[in-house]
């Protein structure tokens, strides 16, 4: 990243994901910075993506009773 003020952004994104515990949110445990990219290593979640299961649906969209179902 050679985007300064993006590069600070990321770095503090990343410094309050390694402080976040929650049960519904992925844990960061390393980001690694080369030149080009960051690499964030994450926990395993597995069933998919909230992209892709909402992608096969025809209005790409999710009822709120739903939501809560899988989220709460």
């Amino acid at each position: 990243m050679k985007d300064l003020a993006r590069k600070k952004s990321v770095r503090r994104e990343i410094k309050l994901m390694k402080r976040l515990s929650h049960p519904n949110i992925a844990k960061l445990y390393d980001a690694i910075e080369t030149d080009t990219q960051v690499v964030l290593v994450l926990e395993y979640v597995g069933g998919g993506s909230t992209h892709g299961f909402l992608k096969a649906r025809p209005n790409r969209q999710m009822h709120e009773d739903e939501a809560k179902r899988i989220y709460a």
